[in-house]
């Protein structure tokens, strides 16, 4: 239910955007994982099916970018860190936010995030 609503919202969001009729660009792009009572997962204990989960939504994001804003209003999309969030960082400290880990190993997000450039060419 949480995560349709977010969903919906980015939707709601583009939609907005795409009227502005301005250039849209995603910046700073990351996803974390909360679970069923908001609490942050971090790195450590996220499973398999979080980090699926996390490549879903980045997918999501991404294809509804392109699905919604016009292509001449599309000015491109950056994300926050490549890898996860070391856990002293300031930013989403412990966090599975990145595309690869920590050891450079490619995590289901990488596969979401290509997946989307792919489908939407």
């Amino acid at each position: 239910q949480t995560q349709a609503s977010r969903e919906a919202a980015v939707v709601n969001m583009f939609k907005i955007l795409a009227a502005s009729g301005k250039l849209i660009k995603i910046t700073e792009l990351d996803v974390g994982i909360t679970d069923a009572s908001g609490n942050t997962i971090l790195t450590k204990n996220a499973t398999k099916v979080h980090n699926e989960a996390i490549a879903a939504y980045y997918k999501f994001i991404i294809t509804k970018y392109f699905e919604i804003i016009p292509k001449a209003q599309q000015f491109g999309i950056t994300l926050w860190s490549p890898t996860d969030s070391p856990a002293d960082s300031f930013w989403r400290a412990g966090e599975p936010i990145g595309l690869w880990d920590h050891h450079y190993e490619r995590k289901p997000a990488y596969d979401g995030v290509a997946e989307a450039l792919i489908e939407s060419m």
